[in-house]
């Protein structure tokens, strides 16, 4: 019988390597795509782990985002994909977002990270819990040797050579959302985070903004999504590097029962080929300027 050590090599085994990069043939515009929660490879030892059905650990998963923004790649822009499921670690967390037992300063933790939601989440909401029995800490730096800084880096390098190519980068965290709040109500089809202004430029935020508008979807910003840590990370406005979170409704294009696309997908996924071609039309240098 294997060992929790060694059960959870196999899974880091599995999910090597962290992420996925898709480069354009020519890259138009200092604008990169990344998709932090899209990855839905589930190892089997850690599915044997888990008291949750992967059904359960599916709806905490960004479900097909990665290829609803994929023609972004043709359109001039890479596209950077995490491979690994957010329930296994959550790189939109920071590394230091771990829970109150495996802290040197439990009193520090934050509230995410008390309740089990940090960079490698014990529960999938405040009442789930993943595991049948609580991985032990050293799981930690395994994770984040192995898909944690992975991703990060190569989100990093590819910010940096945007930077060097184009002046600037504006960075596009895509994510997706359930349809309705917990009271009921649905939300908009998408929501901007902006981290209330200080991740990128306003004017920046009113382009993205009117874009999805002119494409006929309903948007609001920054409630209750207004970008997580990779939006506040790497949104350096003052030295050139812009981020926005977009978060889209999944009640355009998923059945939440089955976690299959429904009649609407087809539509969003048209309509999202445009508007990544019209995002990328839009930073590409000088077309500011001349519009």
């Amino acid at each position: 019988m294997k060992s929790a050590y060694e059960l959870e090599q196999d899974s880091l085994e599995v999910l090597t390597p962290a992420c996925e990069l898709l480069r354009p043939s020519q890259w138009r515009a200092g604008v990169v795509f990344a998709s932090p929660h899209s990855g839905n490879i589930y190892p089997q030892s850690f599915i044997e782990r888990s008291m949750l059905s992967i059904a359960q650990l599916r709806k905490n998963e960004d479900i097909f985002v990665d290829k609803l923004f994929g023609p972004c790649v043709a359109a001039g822009a890479p596209l950077l994909s995490a491979r690994f499921p957010r329930c296994f670690v959550d790189v939109n967390r920071s590394e230091d977002e771990v829970p109150p037992g495996w802290c040197d300063k439990p009193k520090k933790c934050s509230v995410r990270a008390q309740a089990g939601l940090g960079v490698i989440p014990t529960h999938i909401n405040e009442t789930s819990s993943i595991y049948r029995r609580a991985p032990d800490a050293d799981i930690m730096p395994l994770r984040l040797n192995k898909l944690y800084r992975p991703y990060h880096n190569a989100l990093q390098g590819l910010i940096e050579e945007c930077v060097k190519r184009f002046g600037q980068a504006l960075l596009i965290d895509c994510h997706s959302m359930p349809g309705f709040s917990p009271m009921g109500a649905r939300r908009p089809d998408i929501i901007l985070g902006d981290r209330f202004g200080k991740s990128c430029h306003p004017d920046t935020l009113a382009r993205v903004q009117g874009i999805f508008r002119a494409a006929g979807y309903s948007v609001s910003t920054n409630y209750p999504y207004a970008g997580g840590y990779v939006t506040s990370h790497y949104g350096r406005p003052e030295n050139g590097v812009e981020a926005v979170q977009i978060e889209i409704n999944r009640d355009l294009y998923l059945n939440p029962v089955t976690l299959a696309p429904k009649k609407g997908y087809d539509n969003l996924a048209e309509d999202l080929a445009q508007i990544t071609r019209s995002l990328i039309q839009a930073f590409i240098p000088n077309s500011r300027a001349a519009q």
